[in-house]
């Protein structure tokens, strides 16, 4: 085996040289380190930014009658004072009279009188929220809220919704990535039963989520909670149930024999940039194998030995990865596959780009006279006008990158075994080599690169059973049951990234 080079040969050749030339001129990185890979990872994140504040949206009108439940009061009574107590945080609004408006605005500018009169029956007791509105206006807004509502929409005519209007809204998130948490409780409104819902719009950090969780902490649990979401799920290495806890804190999830090393890959695992690193809050890891494909596969087979002992044979080329896929309040995941794609071209175009949107040229205009100056960094990006050159517009141009077909595949066996075994709550995750791939793949003379290897959702479905109508259905009304179910067979994660393995190749 090859000792370990640094993390720059995992490039081809050109891109070496031109890494070379960048160093020089103290331009930016853009080899494949962990925080680089990260940016490429997460490229079409829509993550909140985390100095955001939230926003919280409350139902003036009838629910108020909700609040006269003890139960309800005390939990309504946790969420006003989790976001009027942290008002630097939040900007409130109130729905009612066919108007949104802030809260933390005009006359009511403290806390106190916030609070107050989010406690009011006489403010509470008015009409026609525009709920609908307010979720066109999170949508748009693009940042985590709370919506304290019934979902009872009017129509100009003042006759109550029936039809699924929530329906694009929830959609529209959910295919952003992003989930919709759902605390929802009973009340009477006079003979009519219904539901109050405390709904949570957040991204994976649950930022918001983790604000809402700890206002109803110790309060009465007079409520179901229910996620829609396409990817309802953990996934985390093992032993240790945190990112990067293999079998130690610079171990990663390939083959190790029975002195703790790998003989496979011989995956460089320093604890530097230049070896295995977990990318954080993220579902991804980041490898240097220093050894090529050739030797990998012969590798794999030495030890399949059967002098071996068979807990210490070579099975899998990733292992060790576990998910819990029991929470099937929007799907069960029923198969997982892999997907495997040569992405250093790709990921070199990526930098580029955003190096040149890191150093946009400055315009300005002396004596009626337009100058442009492009930073030193992005010189080699733009004309002397200013413009990007068509080459560099990652945006414009799109993803590039080849898939590599017969390298790696998933193990379904082991998936549905562990799945049966632990009722989805230890789903083991395990990627091997193709029994048919003999080291050299297709059309690659030179193996040294940089590829990623991703489990996806292979088949999932949908839970469309009786509890959409317990939680989001009462009697002369099924507007939202109808929402719920519509956006549960629209986004179905079919294809949805799950984890990934970039793999730099010395």
């Amino acid at each position: 085996m090859k000792k370990a080079l640094s993390i720059i040969t995992t490039l081809s050749l050109s891109l070496i040289c031109a890494l070379c030339i960048c160093n020089c001129n103290n331009a930016p990185d853009i080899s494949p380190s962990p925080e680089n890979l990260q940016k490429y990872y997460e490229r079409d994140s829509q993550r909140m930014k985390a100095h955001e504040k939230f926003a919280a949206y409350f139902d003036f009108s009838g629910v108020y009658v909700a609040y006269a439940d003890p139960a309800t009061a005390q939990t309504f009574n946790g969420i006003t004072q989790k976001v009027t107590g942290s008002l630097q945080n939040y900007d409130l609004y109130s729905l009612a009279n066919s108007k949104i408006e802030q809260l933390s605005s005009g006359d009511l500018q403290s806390a106190a009188q916030i609070f107050e009169r989010l406690h009011d029956p006489a403010a509470q007791g008015q009409l026609y929220a525009p709920i609908e509105q307010a979720l066109h206006k999170i949508v748009a807004d693009d940042r985590s809220a709370l919506l304290v509502t019934d979902y009872e929409e009017y129509t100009p005519g003042h006759k109550i919704y029936q039809q699924s209007y929530a329906t694009p809204y929830f959609e529209k998130w959910l295919k952003r990535g992003k989930e919709i948490t759902f605390f929802v409780t009973n009340y009477m409104e006079g003979s009519l039963p219904k539901h109050l819902y405390y709904t949570v719009f957040d991204d994976e950090s649950h930022r918001l989520l983790k604000e809402v969780e700890d206002a109803l902490a110790g309060k009465p649990q007079n409520y179901k909670r229910f996620t829609l979401s396409m990817h309802n799920y953990i996934v985390a290495p093992m032993p240790g149930g945190t990112s990067g806890a293999y079998a130690g804190p610079c171990l990663g999830g390939t083959y190790h024999d029975q002195n703790g090393e790998d003989v496979v890959t011989a995956s460089v695992e320093n604890g530097g940039p230049d070896g295995f690193n977990p990318l954080p809050n993220a579902r991804a890891e980041v490898y240097t194998f220093d050894e090529r494909w050739e030797g990998i596969v012969q590798n794999a087979r030495d030890q399949q030995d059967a002098e071996i002992p068979a807990a210490f044979r070579f099975k899998h080329l990733f292992q060790n990865l576990y998910a819990d896929f029991s929470n099937t309040d929007s799907y069960q995941i029923k198969a997982l596959d892999v997907r495997m794609t040569d992405v250093g071209n790709d990921f070199e175009r990526y930098m580029n780009w955003l190096t040149a949107m890191t150093h946009q040229p400055k315009v300005t205009v002396v004596d009626g006279e337009r100058q442009v100056e492009v930073p030193d960094e992005s010189a080699a990006f733009y004309d002397d006008k200013g413009q990007l050159l068509p080459e560099y517009d990652y945006i414009k141009n799109g993803i590039q990158v080849s898939e590599v077909a017969g390298v790696a595949v998933f193990d379904q066996k082991l998936f549905e075994q562990t799945f049966a075994q632990t009722a989805g709550r230890k789903v083991e995750l395990a990627v091997n080599l193709s029994p048919s791939f003999g080291g050299t793949i297709a059309g690659k003379d030179d193996q040294s690169g940089l590829y990623r290897i991703d489990l996806y959702v292979a088949d999932a479905e949908p839970n469309l059973g009786p509890q959409i109508d317990a939680l989001f259905g009462w009697p002369g009304n099924n507007c939202l049951s109808s929402a719920v179910r519509n956006v549960l067979q629209h986004c179905n994660p079919r294809g949805s990234n799950v984890y990934t393995y970039f793999v730099r190749m010395n």
